[in-house]
């Protein structure tokens, strides 16, 4: 189920990751290591996906630190449903790590809400015997919880963004060895991702994987005046590929057509110009299967009262339209948790397991983006 998600907030701080000489430093070290293969041929598939469908997928969320056995069970259930009953070429895995507290510059890569390394090895490893494209994405608990009503404002954003890529640097590594697409390394932290001090983290986090990194932004809700990814008040991030969650505040009813949810989802991705959505993934797009639901599609945490599959459908194909119409380069539907077996889900409406008609829109995602 769906997390909320955190707000960041910090003042007056400085940076020291690194000097704006990094990236040509990082890129040395990259040839030196022997590791531009992987690197440009990353930089070359994302190239080809603009002029591509958008790459359609899910995301697998490992919520809690399950033990090794369990994983390597759910994963291989969970991840041959994504292959083989939807049909699908792509896969994030996405995971949790904590910030011990709303000050705190700290975060850690350890704890009941954040799997171990070898668990998202494993889970690697059974996607890639698929066949599958791998992107990892990291999300943030705080204080060990999946869900909190307040923001956290690190002391110091510099020891905070430290932290972050120590606590990243395992997860890298194993992305670059395991010749993973694409490492979102973070999400939704609007307050303090137009920061300049992220231009140093990128350039860190790139000396250890050569793929695409990524960030996945608040997208915002429609209005191009209040802020978010999808708005005119937008600051891009130093990155070359952009991402962003998606979840549009659209006032239509529940009886509103295709053509109508998708002429919306153009405008709210009109926001962002051509150039920039030809270089952006949705990383998260989700909705709750019930009336109402169009006008706070973000809303959805353990929402109750009956369900109205044909919200969720018609939300999920308008999507795939508009997605495939302003040409972006992914969209990945949120979310299937590890534990949930999706033959025999948990009764949510929250969830896109068990609802066919939503089920099969995701199988022909990207035809409809090729219909676009």
């Amino acid at each position: 189920m769906r997390r909320t998600r955190v707000a960041i907030s910090a003042a007056g701080v400085g940076l020291a990751l690194c000097t704006g000489a990094c990236a040509q430093t990082a890129a040395a070290h990259a040839q030196a290591a022997g590791t531009t293969t992987v690197h440009l041929a990353a930089k070359s598939a994302a190239a080809s996906a603009a002029n591509s469908p958008p790459v359609v997928g899910v995301n697998l969320y490992e919520e809690q630190d399950y033990s090794l056995a369990q994983t390597t069970a759910w994963g291989e259930r969970d991840i041959k449903y994504i292959a083989k009953t939807l049909g699908l070429k792509a896969i994030v895995i996405a995971w949790n790590y904590n910030v011990p507290g709303r000050h705190s510059d700290d975060v850690q890569a350890t704890g009941p809400l954040t799997p171990s390394l070898a668990d998202i090895a494993e889970l690697t490893s059974i996607a890639k015997s698929y066949g599958l494209r791998v992107e990892y994405r990291v999300l943030f608990a705080v204080d060990d919880s999946d869900t909190r009503s307040t923001s956290i404002e690190p002391r110091d954003l510099q020891a905070w963004l430290r932290s972050l890529l120590t606590a990243e640097t395992p997860a890298l590594k194993l992305a670059e060895s395991q010749d993973v697409s694409e490492f979102v390394a973070g999400t939704e932290m609007a307050s303090i991702d137009q920061s300049s001090l992220w231009g140093g983290f990128f350039d860190a986090a790139r000396q250890y994987y050569h793929g695409i990194v990524s960030y996945a932004s608040w997208g915002g809700s429609g209005s191009p005046y209040e802020g978010g990814f999808f708005s005119g008040r937008r600051v891009l991030l130093p990155l070359e590929y952009y991402g962003a969650s998606a979840y549009p505040s659209i006032d239509l009813p529940p009886t509103a057509t295709v053509a109508e949810l998708t002429s919306a989802w153009e405008g709210f991705l009109q926001n962002a110009p051509e150039s920039v959505l030809r270089r952006t993934a949705i990383d998260e797009i989700g909705i709750a299967a019930k009336a109402g639901a169009y006008r706070h599609p973000q809303a959805f945490n353990g929402m109750t009262g009956t369900a109205d599959n044909t919200v969720q459908q018609r939300w999920f194909d308008a999507a795939c339209r508009a997605a495939g119409a302003e040409h972006l380069r992914g969209i990945y539907f949120w979310s299937m948790p590890l534990n949930d077996n999706p033959s025999a889900p948990y009764p949510s409406l929250d969830l896109f397991e068990g609802r066919e008609t939503s089920l099969a829109v995701i199988r022909g995602c990207t035809r409809y983006a090729e219909d676009g």
